[in-house]
């Protein structure tokens, strides 16, 4: 009889019959309290039902029971995640754990809880540890490389995507989640043809995604199109998407009272999850900046900024403890008995090298390498740090760096070069005859590498007055831990613009030929006589391509820096000059900044 009511459960279960089984179980418990194949279905069906409550009390009586099924003290932590106990199911899962278990799906739901609770960097090493245990999980790998994206590690995050061949089985839920990954990792395309079936079939969820993907595109229209579709639903994860990108919109339209009407409302929201806070902060001083409200901004900066250092010194915790240099690769600097580097006759011509654009972040090197990539004869790729692989493959070959790049044989060389080479080729495809373009600002801090593996390279040094700068960088949301950490206080930024400069002016003497060196300021102000410089520097003949690089950008789609709503414009003068109503805010710093100032002629004014 037993058995034949279990079937009769199991049955409508798996016909969707929720409520039904869940009676079913509850009339056989009546009979048999601790049977616990009726206890577990009991949880199930009630989870399926959303009935938290009574799913709850099912597995914790499971745990009762049977202590040493991890599973089930997994499952009672999942519920009280839905129900929003996060400390009384943190306290479940650190238990789980500690059993014996061989299924990926506890440390994943775990980690799930950790994002909840605001604390990537634990969650990520959740995933991570998921993937060990089952390097074919895609629940694992999708989970394990979003947080990864939000702890900055690129790399990781783009080795853990599962291949495209698994992803029309993927539930629809997942699948979701794999296009938020995609879309920061710049797959757009990818990521825009898993959404449009579902978007197809008007998944509200679906929608607000290609919506926000639309608008990281620049595709304006097309966003405010889908936005409409879902504005009036309910679902309070598909508000969060709407709110934000709602806000989003609106400051591009330059409809600041509805920027912040939209922010205001998720400010309010009690729960916001950690992240979404965080970009609500960096949204609402983007619009009080808009509308003149210096110490508005200056508090909303501030909120962010806070909530940011304490994610990073998770991340990074010995960056967070040092006192000003989370850019650790600017504190190697190579001494002049150790910068004549020897010539090969392989070393490659300026034509087969790299062009690299450099400076500090917020200088304008992003609209210098749309101009280029805008040209047929160059091409760019997202940003990204193989000159740092570079240095860290040269320490594993047993080379201290920088004092030992004189050391480098030919041999080394080319496997360093080969190494360069491949790793671009995994972001960019560069056809017969074309230059690539490495724009990674802060490679300023690899040049003793960049002239030994490219001694030839042509180098462009973009620079910007030091306090637009460090405001511009102070308002980005940057999702490297190292910058945050950098970022976090304005007096940090400017200790590390001046150390990056100082850098700079060190080891610029050592290591010719000499760069090209352009003002943003020139840029904006005399914008022809600028691409006449970068022409002529590069020995480019027809000029127009550069001049037109905003049309470029635009037709581009996916642009990788927080510049990609700027650099579709054509040149304009609206961001010189925007630190003056902040002048309180920097004359503490005008000490720190002043020496580096004056050696690139820019005038700070006296205290």
């Amino acid at each position: 009889m037993t058995q034949s009511l279990l079937d009769s459960a199991i049955q409508a279960y798996e016909a969707g019959h929720h409520e039904l089984s869940a009676q079913l179980c509850s009339a056989a418990l009546q009979a048999v309290p601790d049977d616990e194949a009726f206890l577990t279905l009991l949880a199930m069906t009630l989870q399926s039902c959303g009935r938290f409550d009574g799913a709850t009390d099912a597995f914790r009586k499971l745990t009762v029971l049977r202590p040493e099924v991890a599973e089930y003290w997994s499952n009672l932590g999942l519920m009280l995640r839905h129900q929003k106990s996060f400390s009384a199911a943190e306290e479940m899962f650190r238990h789980a754990i500690t059993l014996p278990h061989d299924v990926p799906d506890i440390l994943v739901n775990y980690g799930l809880l950790l994002l909840d609770m605001g604390r990537p960097a634990e969650a990520r090493m959740q995933f991570l540890d998921a993937c060990e245990l089952d390097g074919h999980s895609a629940d694992a790998r999708i989970y394990a490389a979003l947080a990864c994206i939000q702890c900055g590690d690129i790399p990781r995050a783009e080795a853990l995507i599962p291949p495209p061949i698994t992803w029309a089985v993927l539930e629809p839920e997942l699948r979701l989640e794999l296009t938020k990954a995609l879309i920061h990792l710049g797959r757009i395309a990818e990521a825009e043809s898993l959404l449009q079936p579902h978007a197809d079939q008007a998944d509200p969820l679906a929608i607000a995604r290609m919506a926000s993907l639309y608008e990281r595109t620049n595709r304006l229209e097309q966003s405010s199109l889908l936005l409409d579709r879902i504005r009036q639903h309910e679902d309070p994860d598909v508000q969060l998407d709407v709110l934000t990108l709602d806000a989003t919109l609106a400051i591009r339209e330059k409809d600041y009272p509805r920027a912040r009407a939209s922010t205001s409302v998720l400010l309010q929201i009690a729960d916001l999850p950690v992240q979404a806070r965080l970009s609500a902060h960096f949204m609402m001083a983007a619009v009080a900046d808009k509308q003149g409200l210096v110490t508005e901004t200056m508090d909303q900066l501030g909120n962010a900024h806070a909530i940011q250092f304490k994610l990073a010194s998770a991340m990074e915790p010995e960056i967070a403890g040092s006192a000003d240099k989370p850019l650790r690769i600017g504190s190697k600097w190579l001494q002049s008995e150790n910068s004549c580097f020897k010539g090969n006759a392989g070393d490659p011509a300026a034509e087969e090298s790299p062009v690299f654009i450099v400076g500090f972040p917020r200088s304008g090197t992003t609209m210098l390498e749309q101009m280029l990539d805008a040209h047929p004869a160059y091409v760019s790729m997202d940003e990204r740090i193989i000159v740092q692989d570079c240095v860290k493959h040269m320490e594993s070959m047993g080379f201290a760096y920088p004092d030992q790049l004189d050391h480098l044989q030919s041999t080394d060389l080319v496997e360093l070069r080969a190494l360069y080479w491949s790793q671009a080729a995994k972001v960019t495809q560069r056809h017969s005859g074309q230059t690539l373009v490495d724009k990674n600002p802060l490679n300023i801090l690899r040049l003793p590498m960049i002239r030994r593996l490219f001694p030839s390279a042509r180098i462009i040094l973009a620079l910007r007055h030091p306090c637009d700068v460090i405001l511009s960088c102070y308002m980005q949301n940057f999702r490297s831990p190292a910058f945050m950490i950098l970022c976090s206080t304005l007096e940090r930024l400017a200790k590390n613009y001046a150390n990056t400069m100082d850098f700079w002016i060190h080891h610029q003497p050592l290591l010719p030929p000499d760069p090209l060196i352009l003002r943003y300021e020139d840029t904006v102000m005399n914008f022809p006589a600028q691409v006449e410089n970068i022409a002529n520097f590069l020995g480019i003949q027809d000029r127009h391509p550069l001049e037109r690089f905003a049309e470029h950008a635009a037709a581009k789609g996916y642009i990788s820096t927080p510049s990609y709503s700027q650099v579709i414009k054509p040149v304009n003068r609206s961001a010189l000059a925007r630190w003056l109503p902040y002048r309180a805010y920097f004359e503490p710093l005008f000490p720190i900044l002043r020496p580096v100032a004056e050696h690139w002629g820019y005038v700070l004014p006296e205290s």
